[in-house]
């Protein structure tokens, strides 16, 4: 068997037939597949196949280790704001005269009261759920997208999709 290759091989060291091992009806068939041979990988295959489960383990572990307090901290609040009734999860742009042309004064959309009271209740969430980033403040600036838009691109590429498929 070559080294390098993108073929799957049987015991002889030719390219594996699988229609060999398959019924009519393209189910695998036990008989046929012990009395022709069973599947060789060349080292590529099992090197290929053995980095990305190491990859995928190493990311789930370092997520876990470095990442789950916080995640499990953020999980947490989010589900105990999604009990809460009286509080919707999306705010809408306030609707007062603070911008011109489309633009806030020095760049900042004023806070809701709500958010406001909400920060203030509860304790050491200011720096976390009241703070912005450099990207947050300046996406401020910019008025929010329709709901069209995104139910546009969303039909048009996966009727594009299915297209490409078919």
């Amino acid at each position: 068997m070559p080294i390098l290759s993108a073929a799957v091989f049987d015991n002889t060291g030719k390219p594996y037939d699988v229609s060999r091992i398959l019924t009519p009806d393209f189910l695998f068939d036990k008989e046929a597949y012990r009395s022709y041979s069973r599947v060789f990988l060349p080292i590529t295959y099992v090197l290929s196949y053995a980095l990305q489960f190491a990859a995928l383990s190493a990311l789930i572990s370092h997520t876990a280790l470095w990442h789950g307090k916080d995640i499990w901290r953020q999980w947490r609040r989010s589900l105990a704001e999604i009990k809460n009734k009286n509080e919707t999860a999306y705010e809408p742009l306030p609707s007062n005269d603070h911008h011109v042309n489309g633009h806030y004064e020095n760049g900042y959309r004023p806070r809701s009261r709500r958010s406001q009271l909400r920060n203030a209740s509860e304790p050491g969430l200011d720096n976390l759920l009241g703070a912005e980033d450099v990207h947050n403040r300046l996406m401020r600036r910019y008025d929010d997208v329709p709901t069209s838009w995104y139910i546009l691109t969303g039909a048009s590429m996966t009727a594009i999709g299915i297209f490409l498929v078919e």
